[in-house]
């Protein structure tokens, strides 16, 4: 099965969209992922020609959209950048069980690390657009300000308060932008901190980003008491 390129967007400091046509029938639940498989490859890469991405956009749009990083040492993802409007890509899926479709009373933490941030793009989104009334609170941590992904949407949803929103910056002295917020690595100390309103025993931690990132995280929240059973995680390998 083949989608069309319908355009490509900056999120931010080497990050792109990539916004699809959704194929007729398509159907898909927010935080689930699909597999790219591009026709060649103009730079070598010994990974191959497919990659999978999280879909970034919501089931309740009428696109499709794919956020990754563009790294210069990966093959595949120059070619892909190389991409232009009406391109053609083959497609698998989707795949993936890191999934929150339903309305929930119990507040639900987001906690990704960088380019992580995608399923939580598509769950927060699809959230918002059915109505629903869950409790989301987004802890996003980035190297630096200028890789904020989604950064005006995001606000924008923080601001009409749809969501609870906070953003650590791990290397502000890097920044373009002089961040006066919170800065530094996660650890339970700040997210305890963060979460200190909340019931913990029926709050949900939902790790996404690297696989360091997601284990250290992940030992973190341990150390808050939250039980096995309400940590969910994915692990964005091989970005």
């Amino acid at each position: 099965m083949k989608i069309k390129l319908l355009k490509k967007k900056k999120e931010g400091k080497d990050i792109k969209s990539f916004i699809f046509e959704k194929p007729k029938g398509f159907n898909f639940k927010p935080g689930q992922f699909i597999y790219l498989t591009l026709p060649k490859l103009f730079f070598d890469d010994q990974r191959g020609n497919t990659r999978h991405f999280t879909i970034a956009s919501s089931p309740t749009e009428e696109h499709l959209m794919i956020t990754t990083r563009i790294r210069k040492e990966s093959g595949y993802k120059r070619t892909l950048d190389k991409m232009q409007k009406g391109d053609l890509i083959n497609y698998r899926g989707p795949f993936g069980d890191f999934i929150l479709g339903k309305e929930k009373k119990e507040t639900q933490v987001f906690v990704a690390g960088g380019i992580g941030i995608t399923p939580f793009r598509s769950i927060i989104k699809y959230q918002i657009d059915k109505g629903y009334k869950t409790p989301m609170h987004l802890i996003y941590s980035c190297s630096t300000t200028e890789e904020i992904a989604f950064r005006k949407e995001l606000e924008c949803w923080e601001k009409e308060g749809k969501i609870k929103l906070d953003i650590t910056i791990t290397h502000p002295e890097e920044s373009k932008e002089k961040w006066k917020k919170l800065t530094g690595r996660l650890d339970h100390k700040i997210l305890k901190k963060l979460t200190k309103n909340y019931d913990l025993k029926k709050t949900s931690f939902w790790l996404c980003g690297p696989p360091p990132f997601v284990s250290a995280i992940e030992i973190e929240v341990e150390k808050l008491g939250i039980k096995e059973r309400n940590i969910i995680t994915e692990k964005f390998s091989g970005y």
